[in-house]
C-alpha cells in the first residue's frame, strides 16, 4: 500500500504469508485473480422476516444457479440500502460475488433484492417486488440438468429504452451467465430463460427445449 501522507513517494510492502496446507493453497488459487474468471456464485440470503412467497422464489432461483449457488439457512435482519457491511461480510466468507436478499413487511411485501459485488464491496442493488409466483415442480415436466448453460431472451423495448430496465437487463445478464462461448449447438440447448418487460412489470419464465 501507499503511505497517505506521501503518495507517490513512499511504498511500503506487507509481509506475504505462505499457505501452511493444501486446503489453504486451494482456498487462496480460488480466489486469485484469472485470466478466465470463474462462474459468478450467487449467495441467497434469508431476512428477518419472511414469508412463504419470498421462500419458493429464493428456493426455485438457488435451484436454477445450482451448482454455483449458496444459500444461508438463518435469518438475517439486514438493511441493504442503509447498511452493506454484513453483505460484504458474507459475500467475502462464502465467496460469492452475486447476491439476493429475501424479505417480507407491509412497506416492501415480497421482496427481492438483486445485487453484484466488487472487490467483495457492492457494486450496485435493484429491489423487485414478486407479484406472483409459479414454482418450477408445479409444472408435471422434465426438469433442466443442473449446472446447464442457460439460453436467456429479453423481450420488450424497455430493456432498450429504460435505463433502469437496462441495469436490470445487465445484472440479469450477470445473473445467469456461466461463462461465455464462442459456438451455439442448437442440439445441445437445453434451457431458456425468458424475461419480458411490460409497463412497470417484468415475467419471468424457465423452458427445457425438447429435440
Amino acid at each position: 500500500w501507499v503511505s497517505e501522507g506521501n503518495r507517490g513517494q513512499s511504498v511500503e510492502m506487507s509481509s506475504v504469508v505462505k499457505p501452511k496446507t493444501r486446503r489453504s493453497k486451494r482456498w487462496l488459487e480460488e480466489r486469485s485473480p484469472k485470466v478466465l474468471e470463474n462462474v459468478k456464485k450467487v449467495l441467497f440470503i434469508r431476512g428477518g422476516r419472511t414469508n412463504e412467497t419470498v421462500m419458493k422464489a429464493i428456493k426455485d432461483l438457488n435451484a436454477l444457479k445450482k451448482p454455483d449457488a449458496r444459500m444461508l439457512q438463518k435469518k438475517n435482519i439486514l438493511r441493504p440500502f442503509e447498511d452493506q457491511t454484513s453483505l460484504e461480510f458474507f459475500s467475502q466468507k462464502n465467496d460469492a460475488s452475486l447476491f439476493v436478499f429475501g424479505s417480507h413487511s407491509k412497506k416492501k411485501p415480497n421482496n427481492l433484492v438483486f445485487g453484484r459485488m466488487f472487490d467483495f464491496h457492492v457494486l450496485d442493488m435493484i429491489e423487485l417486488g414478486i407479484d406472483r409466483i409459479k414454482l418450477m415442480k408445479e409444472f408435471k415436466t422434465e426438469k433442466c440438468s443442473s449446472g446447464c448453460k442457460p439460453c436467456l431472451i429479453f423481450s420488450g423495448d424497455r430493456f432498450d429504452q429504460s435505463e433502469d430496465f437496462r441495469r436490470l437487463k445487465n445484472l440479469l445478464i450477470d445473473f445467469f451467465s456461466r461463462g461465455s462461448v464462442d459456438k451455439i449447438s442448437l442440439r445441445g440447448l437445453e434451457h431458456v430463460l425468458s424475461f419480458t418487460a411490460h409497463c412497470s412489470q417484468v415475467y419471468m419464465r424457465s423452458y427445457k427445449s425438447v429435440s
